[in-house]
């Protein structure tokens, strides 16, 4: 009897669940198909979200499902074709060219974009931990239901065309760990309603139209490691909190802003710093000494600024220092077609007239750091005569230290700079003969013009 209403009460077990699997089963798929609808896709990319051929909706391109068939991750990167990764044996490094704005540096290997709008039926996927629809072209206001989901983790809308302003208010996103809607069309200031997310990682808000001054709570994000706010409005000064709670920050870009004031030295505590970009705004005053306590930092960029004083020799302490453009934009292609679009995109208002006026030379800790690939200095108002000692040059790919007031005999300086496949030197006032050892295999410019050097040319 007993074993009896045992084997009752389990079939009825079974029948409840599949009964309660099945309705959250038949909603999520139907939330999917609403989240279709408002899209048009001309090349596709969901044509396997199609329940007369495929009922399951787990299975459809981009979707991820838990046990209990709950959709817990939508990833669908639109953009086009991956490019080939071959890179011509005398270009520099793709590393090397204008990256700084960009929040994630990913190419897309989806065969087209979607357009469209995003339903706000989204909001009822209550167990979504990841929404990743970066590179397409979605456009309208970012649905307030979006900012109810209580389990996201990851919200990626980089590359759309959304408008409007980051709500005031958000009632859900507790465990948000990156938020990514870099590169739209968002406006208004940075509200405090995101002071909320305190588990933070990731904050790309670049490529916008964001104004106002950067808000102070963004200091108690505890565990950021990455914040790119370049290419928007922002005014204000880089305060200092910054460097008061920054132990995980790697990435901080606040380029193409109106950001006036000094660069702290405060920011030479974030140790953990890799990339430090800072060009086309409106900074005066030194570039701090404490930065050399920075040494995991690869790439320093204060172009287009009213920086002044001598450049500190602590740079020479960044170990890992790989790219430092110190004055104009940096831009190898220089001449290239895509050089002009590539400018323009990297100046959004007309700060065009900010340059930095340094005083001295090159120090010389900077010319001996083992992997430095990129020296600009370009009208960087730098004097003196070049050193001589150029050990760490075996990794140099790219120099231009064009208009500025060098003098001196240059002959021998760049012995054993051996990758360098740009050097510019021109508008100073060297003298000299040419040196036979600056036979490069991969030189594709080499600029010497409006110096005082004699000789034949290599």
């Amino acid at each position: 009897m007993r074993c009896h209403l045992l084997c009752k009460g389990l079939v009825l077990f079974l029948f409840v669940f599949c009964l309660v699997s099945g309705e959250l089963l038949v909603p999520e798929r139907r939330i999917l198909l609403e989240f279709k609808t408002p899209v048009f896709d001309p090349s596709g990319i969901l044509s396997s979200w199609d329940f007369s051929k495929n009922p399951n909706h787990c299975s459809w391109h981009g979707v991820s499902c838990n046990s209990r068939s709950q959709v817990i991750s939508i990833n669908i990167a639109g953009g086009g074709c991956c490019e080939g990764n071959f890179t011509p044996p005398c270009s520099p490094s793709s590393k090397l060219l204008p990256f700084y704005g960009f929040g994630f540096r990913r190419r897309a290997c989806s065969r087209g974009k979607l357009v469209g709008y995003l339903s706000p039926l989204i909001g009822k996927l209550t167990e979504l931990r990841v929404l990743s629809l970066a590179f397409n072209d979605i456009g309208g206001e970012i649905p307030l239901e979006l900012w109810g989901l209580e389990k996201l983790e990851q919200l990626d809308l980089e590359g759309n065309s959304f408008t409007g302003k980051l709500p005031d208010e958000i009632v859900g996103l507790r465990n948000l760990r990156v938020l990514n809607l870099g590169f739209n069309a968002l406006e208004g200031e940075i509200p405090g309603s995101l002071s909320k997310f305190v588990d933070l990682e990731v904050l790309n808000l670049a490529g916008n139209k964001l104004k106002g001054s950067i808000p102070d709570y963004f200091g108690s994000f505890y565990y950021l490691k990455g914040l790119h706010l370049s290419n928007n409005q922002l005014n204000g000064s880089i305060l200092d909190f910054f460097g008061s709670n920054c132990r995980y920050l790697e990435h901080l870009d606040l380029s193409g802003n109106f950001l006036v004031g000094h660069i702290p030295g405060s920011l030479g505590n974030c140790r953990q710093l890799r990339t430090l970009v800072l060009f086309s705004n409106m900074l005066d005053g030194v570039i701090p000494n404490e930065l050399g306590q920075l040494h995991e930092l690869e790439v320093l960029d204060v172009a287009r600024n009213n920086l002044s004083g001598f450049i500190p020799t602590e740079l020479g302490d960044c170990v890992r220092l790989s790219i430092l453009v110190l004055s104009n934009l940096f831009n190898p292609l220089l001449s290239g077609q895509n050089s002009n679009e590539e400018l323009s995109f990297r100046l959004p208002h007309s700060n065009t007239d900010e340059y930095n006026s340094f005083q001295g030379s090159i120090p010389m800790g900077i010319t001996t750091l083992p992997k430095l690939k990129v020296l600009w200095a370009l009208r960087a108002n730098l004097e003196g005569k070049l050193p001589r000692n150029w050990g760490g040059c075996e990794n140099l790919e790219i120099i231009n230290l064009a208009q500025n007031h060098f003098d001196g005999d240059v002959f021998g300086v760049f012995n054993g700079c051996k990758k360098l496949s740009h050097l510019d030197l021109s508008s100073n006032r060297l003298t000299g003969e040419l040196d036979e050892q600056l036979r490069v295999p991969c030189m594709t410019l080499f600029d010497i013009s409006g110096n005082l050097m004699s000789g034949s040319i290599p």
